[in-house]
């Protein structure tokens, strides 16, 4: 069970990344592989595709695309094998639509600090240049206008990837971590039962792109 912790006016679910001093890198970027990076906040592209069962309306698989900004901490150590790097996603922008639930936006919930982690597995330490498991627990929204509500998680999406070369995983596949359904709740009616449920995601982490690219996906209406 993730534990969360309020920090500052927000629910965190885990360390927080100091902002202060470390760059925005957009592309293009060369990143060494089975190397700890310096910190950074990494601006990414990314596609997902989700599988919600909405009650009375049936069960839809949409396909998303979009951006997202994640800072990375200090490495741990300069050693890749020992190195543990702290990720905070800062923020999400993604975009898909589906016959009978029309467009759907999903970002960040801003009251929840979505955190993870990138370390090498403990059954790999003794490996000479072993690959890393990344993950990353998500707190998000999912807008969904012609059906006049937003909803929200109130457990965690868990984002997983694994055979992490470098730091950051761009190209690499992953998938979301749930058990069977995950409720999604409407956030003007957060304590009435679930609106939606998410069923399955699977993702993959795209690589650097510009300012004007993510300035494009945030602001289109």
């Amino acid at each position: 069970m993730t534990t969360a912790v309020k920090n500052g006016g927000q629910i965190t679910w885990g360390p927080r990344v100091d902002l202060r001093d470390i760059p925005n890198l957009y592309a293009p970027q060369v990143v060494k592989p089975y190397t700890p990076p310096s910190p950074g906040i990494d601006n990414l592209g990314i596609t997902s595709t989700d599988t919600f069962m909405v009650p009375g309306k049936g069960e839809f698989t949409v396909d998303f695309k979009g951006y997202v900004r994640v800072a990375r901490s200090q490495p741990s150590t300069e050693n890749w094998v020992d190195s543990e790097v702290y990720t905070n996603l800062i923020e999400m922008c993604m975009r898909g639509e589906a016959p009978g639930i029309g467009s759907i936006i999903v970002t960040l919930n801003p009251d929840i600090l979505s955190t993870g982690m990138l370390r090498t597995p403990w059954t790999d330490m003794n490996c000479s240049q072993p690959e890393k498991a990344c993950r990353m627990a998500v707190a998000a929204m999912f807008n969904l206008p012609q059906m006049g509500m937003t909803l929200f998680n109130k457990e965690p999406i868990e984002l997983t990837i694994d055979h992490v070369q470098m730091i950051p995983p761009a190209g690499n596949p992953g998938k979301g971590q749930i058990y069977q359904i995950l409720p999604l709740y409407d956030r003007a009616n957060p304590e009435e039962k679930p609106a939606a449920y998410l069923t399955g995601l699977k993702f993959a982490m795209g690589n650097y792109i510009t300012q004007a690219k993510i300035e494009s996906i945030s602001s289109r209406k």
